[in-house]
């Protein structure tokens, strides 16, 4: 399974050509997809098969917003 990250800008023009904002808005995760770890692959061991946890390093969704000033 993989992370999906998706992001939107709006570029805001302010008065000359030089001044302008810009809204961003980032996310990381977007569906919220758990990254499993691999199942045993002893075949004496009771749980053969089973995934029972996700990775250690894996993040949740998260959303990140952002007002950029250029000029």
């Amino acid at each position: 399974m993989r992370a999906f990250d998706f992001s939107l800008m709006k570029n805001i023009p302010l008065g000359n050509e030089k001044r302008k904002a810009q809204f961003r808005s980032e996310f990381f995760n977007i569906f919220n997809h758990p990254m499993w770890s691999n199942p045993p692959s002893q075949v004496n061991v009771g749980t053969f098969g089973s995934i029972r946890s996700t990775l250690v390093n894996t993040t949740p969704r998260q959303i990140q917003l952002a007002l950029k000033l250029f000029f």
